[in-house]
């Protein structure tokens, strides 16, 4: 194991944290900048500061990575260049990205500069792996949700770096694929700017809970397990936490990891007291390894609360009044702070107390404590200390060698290197005969060794001088500071490049949508979710009224019809459907993983049965796999896979793709300069807010192993439908009310989307009709008042983000 190299990958959100993590013994760290980061509420890094980072990472021999991981919009698109430029020039070591229009930016202007595929692109198997390797991606970081033996498949079928997160927060949702603070209040998580909506309570069979809040991951038990499955970077989750979270968790994965890198895991054991430091730091009611050992499971949530538990600290022995006496049932400390009732009241402790040891405090007059309650600390003050003081407090310095030569007569030379690399500086005087007290060598070596704040320190240091000389302090320590600055800054040239020549900047007035409005003519297509829909939008269809062009069936329809020969009721209105000239095309899961695969292949298959026309997909998975399947027909990108700007249209250009969805982010003004003319735009559905490998049905006790549909409840009385997909194995939960542009016409023409597409989730079939009706009414009949009358009451729908748009 002494061959094998594991990252430490660490956290920063503001320079303090950065600091932390590489005296903490990281080997890399990843910052935000002020634009285009998935952490817009951290401190972040203005651009001096950035330059600063990766010139002190690089010094140490560390690397610096920066996120770019948010989907940037057309007008946006044009100030990455100047954005990432001085980066770039100063040796960047990498960018991580979500946005395939990015990747592709950034391999043109900036190339050398390796990309990360961050976990926001949803990478959940092999097949997506192996797709970004082959557009240029150098390291992925898969999904959150992957287990050690999927991350060992992607190990053995592509040469890509593997970063996996090994420790802090786990969102609910498949990172990349969650809108619900988008939908709710407008700040998405594509952007950076998620409210973290999932950390509230929610109602779900008739139980209030935190039923979206998973515990933090924790893996340092399972490190070895990590190790053997082939991750090459551990990445550490917090730059919305405070340096000494950063400098803590970072020292204790450098330790463990080192432990058995240098034993080959004999005898691996994580000691009591540190775990509890871990917890100590920040955990949820406890923590999980994630989703590496198991598929999903209620023991991953923290149900009872979404934020930091601390650890048990004191046991109630009784209560006198206000007064409280308790044992301590582990060290406590001066400035400890023990949690009373929920965090909404708290006591801070005056004096440190011994485990097992009597203490006695007050509290308010109303509350009342049982015998034997435990009581959790919050704040462990001496921990605290110890990491300010044992990691952050210490100096950093690199090792440097030094040859110093003073012979009467000549300037006074002082050669340094480290790393190897050299650099020579020499005295601007000649040395002089001593006049009265010489120098001697333990002088000067004294003096040369003061190497204050310049980084370095010196690890050997030979000295060589004549007799009887004499150089004044203020020149040897001139010759000191010169020698050393102009060493670090030739170490730190080794990493200065040019980017390649800037793009042309677009003209976003003259680049929106032009032509005649009136000389387009709407043309729908229909998605349908369950059999019912289909039968409905199909009756509606034989009415001679609304007729699509095209007709997609979700997976519950494809299950079904694997179950049916073709004289079946289903293959009788596909039939029905083929009369009018409509194309069929199914879609594909939203998330597809190896262990899945074989479903999703049986899908196929029993497509070919009816000789779909394209196929809907969801995420890269599905691309790669109809490409390895020769695939020949239309592929159409759902909305999910963000087309948000040119270059994202242009990637997919180059793979053959010329069918888009709109994004649900944008507004009209942003989608007008997007051109939809070979883009959907959505004119109805219930937004996919979230999809989980978490499965509510069985969080709650009340799985049956088959597709079903309940709701959540917010704080508002809001309800959430929650679709579970079993032979996918993921939930997912729809917003509270189905977008609806049926009063957006206009607005729409201007737009001149290829098709509008009408997405049925949960609805019913009588539904179903009266949608379809509304939107004939509004689009080709122009009476969108008549067309709110045939649905009913329209407070129920949305208009998502079409007219206010994201941040």
């Amino acid at each position: 194991m002494a061959d094998r190299k594991i990252e430490i990958l660490s956290p920063a959100g503001s320079y303090a944290a950065f600091e932390a993590a590489l005296k903490a013994g990281a080997d890399a760290v990843y910052i935000g900048g002020a634009r285009f980061g998935a952490r817009a509420y951290a401190e972040n890094f203005a651009e001096e500061e950035l330059i600063q980072a990766i010139r002190e990472a690089h010094f140490y021999d560390r690397k610096l990575y920066l996120t770019v991981n948010t989907l940037l919009k057309e007008e946006e698109i044009d100030g990455l260049y100047d954005y990432l430029a001085p980066c770039y020039e100063n040796g960047l070591d990498a960018v991580i990205v979500q946005d395939m229009g990015v990747a592709g930016y950034i391999r043109r202007y900036f190339p050398g500069l390796d990309i990360h595929a961050s976990t926001q692109m949803t990478i959940t198997g092999a097949l997506g792996a192996k797709f970004v390797e082959s557009r240029g991606i150098t390291r992925v970081v898969p999904a959150r949700e992957l287990s050690l033996g999927e991350i060992r498949q992607i190990r053995r079928e592509t040469d890509l770096e593997i970063e996996c997160f090994v420790h802090g927060a786990l969102c609910y949702c498949y990172s990349g694929q969650c809108l619900l603070s988008s939908m709710i209040g407008g700040r998405s998580g594509n952007r950076g700017q998620c409210a973290q909506p999932c950390r509230l309570p929610y109602m779900f069979d008739e139980k209030k809970k935190y039923y979206l809040s998973p515990k933090d991951i924790c893996t340092l038990e399972i490190i070895p397990d990590l190790i053997e499955a082939g991750i090459d970077s551990f990445k550490i989750e917090g730059r919305m936490k405070k340096p000494e979270y950063v400098a803590g968790v970072t020292s204790l994965y450098r330790k463990y990891t080192d432990i058995y890198l240098d034993t080959g895991g004999k005898d691996f054991h994580v000691l009591p007291e540190d775990r509890e430091m871990l917890m100590d730091l920040y955990n949820r009611g406890g923590s999980s390894t994630g989703y590496f050992q198991m598929r999903n499971g209620r023991e991953m949530m923290s149900l009872d609360r979404p934020n930091h538990a601390g650890v048990p600290a004191v046991k109630v022995q009784y209560q006198k009044g206000r007064e409280v006496h308790a044992l301590a049932v582990t060290d406590l400390n001066a400035g400890d702070v023990l949690e009373i009732t929920g965090g909404k009241n708290n006591h801070t402790l005056g004096k440190p107390v011994k485990k097992g040891g009597s203490l006695t405090f007050l509290i308010q007059k109303q509350i009342r404590l049982s015998k034997g309650q435990l009581l959790n600390r919050t704040r462990n003050e001496s921990l605290l200390h110890c990491i300010d003081t044992g990691i952050i407090g210490k100096e950093l310095q690199r090792p440097a060698d030094g040859e110093l030569t003073a012979k009467t007569g000549t300037p006074a030379r002082l050669r340094v290197c480290s790393g190897g690399v050299s650099f020579q500086a020499v005295t601007d005087e000649p040395v002089q005969p001593a006049q009265s007290r010489p120098m001697d060598q333990e002088r000067i070596c004294s003096q040369i060794r003061k190497t204050g704040n310049s980084g370095f320190y010196f690890q050997d240091l030979s000295i060589e001088i004549d007799e009887n000389i004499f150089i004044p302090v203020g020149q040897l320590n001139s010759l000191r500071r010169r020698a050393l600055e102009g060493l670090k800054e030739k170490l730190l040239s080794l990493h200065f490049r040019k980017p390649g020549s800037s793009p042309a900047k677009c003209n976003l007035e003259s680049d929106t949508c032009d032509g005649a409005a009136e000389n387009w003519t709407p043309r729908f297509s229909i998605y349908a979710e369950s059999a019912e829909q289909l039968k409905a939008s199909v009756s509606y269809i034989s009415e001679g009224r609304l007729i699509p062009v095209r007709m997609y069936l979700g997976t519950d329809i494809q299950t079904a019809l694997m179950k049916e020969d073709e004289s079946g009721e289903i293959y009788e209105y596909l039939c029905l459907a083929r009369k009018y000239n409509i194309e069929i095309a199914p879609a594909m899961p939203h998330i597809l993983r190896s262990t899945e695969a074989s479903s999703a292949e049986r899908l196929l298959s029993a497509a070919d049965k009816y000789s779909p026309d394209g196929i809907l997909i969801r995420n890269c998975e599905e691309f790669q796999l109809l490409r390895e399947r020769g695939f020949d027909k239309k592929i159409i990108l759902d909305h999910n896979l963000y087309v948000f700007n040119r270059y994202a249209k242009n990637f997919w250009n180059d793979l053959g793709i010329s069918d888009f969805t709109a994004p649900l982010e944008l507004n009209a003004s942003e989608l007008s300069r997007l051109h939809l003319n070979d883009c959907e735009l959505e004119i109805y559905g219930r937004s996919p807010v979230m999809v989980s490998a978490q499965c509510l049905f069985k969080t709650a006790g009340k799985c049956r192993k088959q597709s079903d549909v309940s709701c959540i409840t917010d704080r508002c009385s809001s309800s959430f439908p929650v679709r579970a997909y079993c032979d996918f194995c993921y939930n997912v939960i729809y917003n509270d009310r189905p977008t609806c542009l049926a009063a957006d016409v206009e607005e729409i023409r201007s737009l001149k989307p290829r098709l509008l597409r009408i997405r049925f989730s949960t609805e019913t079939p009588d539904q179903v009709k009266a949608v379809l009706a509304m939107l004939q009414d509004s689009f080709m009949d122009n009476t969108a008042a008549h067309g709110a009358d045939s649905y009913g009451d329209r407070s129920g729908f949305t208009q998502g983000h079409f007219r206010k748009g994201i941040l």
